[in-house]
C-alpha cells in the first residue's frame, strides 16, 4: 500500500480532516493533500512522518506502518542495523531471522519478550 493510502486510511479511522492535521502541525494544507494523494517529489522524511503521527495520535504500529510505506525505518531499527554491521554475531542473527517463517519468528519473539520481562523483574528497583 502506498504512503498516501496508508495515511488516508489512518486519518479517516481517526475521523479527522486533512486540514485539521495540517493545522495541528503547521503544515501547508496543499502539501498534506499531496502527501495523501501520493503526489510528492520525494517521500516524506522521518521527521515529517513523526509530526503527522503525533498529530494523529498514532499507535506505535500505525507510526511504523507510515514509516514503512514511505520507505523509512524508525530510529531504534536504524540503530540496531548500525550495530549489526559492526557486531558479527548480531549481524548473523539478523540475517538468519529474516529467513524464518512468520510462525518461527513469532515463537522466537515470544521467548525474547518473556526473557526481557524476566530480566526487568529481577533487577532491583531504585528507591
Amino acid at each position: 500500500m502506498t504512503f498516501g493510502k496508508t495515511l488516508e486510511r489512518i486519518r479517516r479511522a481517526k475521523s479527522v480532516t486533512q486540514r485539521e492535521i495540517a493545522s495541528r502541525i503547521g503544515m501547508d494544507f496543499s502539501y498534506f493533500s499531496r502527501l495523501e494523494n501520493d503526489r510528492f517529489d520525494s517521500k516524506p522524511t522521518r521527521e515529517t512522518i513523526d509530526k503527522i503521527a503525533g498529530a494523529l495520535d498514532c499507535t506505535d504500529d500505525e507510526r511504523s506502518e507510515l514509516l514503512a510505506a514511505a520507505g523509512r525505518i524508525d530510529e531504534e531499527l536504524e540503530d540496531a542495523t548500525r550495530r549489526a554491521a559492526t557486531d558479527q554475531q548480531l549481524g548473523k542473527l539478523f540475517r538468519s531471522v529474516v529467513k524464518l517463517s512468520p510462525d518461527q519468528r513469532d515463537k522466537i519473539m515470544k521467548k525474547v519478550e518473556s526473557d526481557l520481562r524476566a530480566n526487568a523483574e529481577s533487577k532491583p528497583r531504585a528507591k
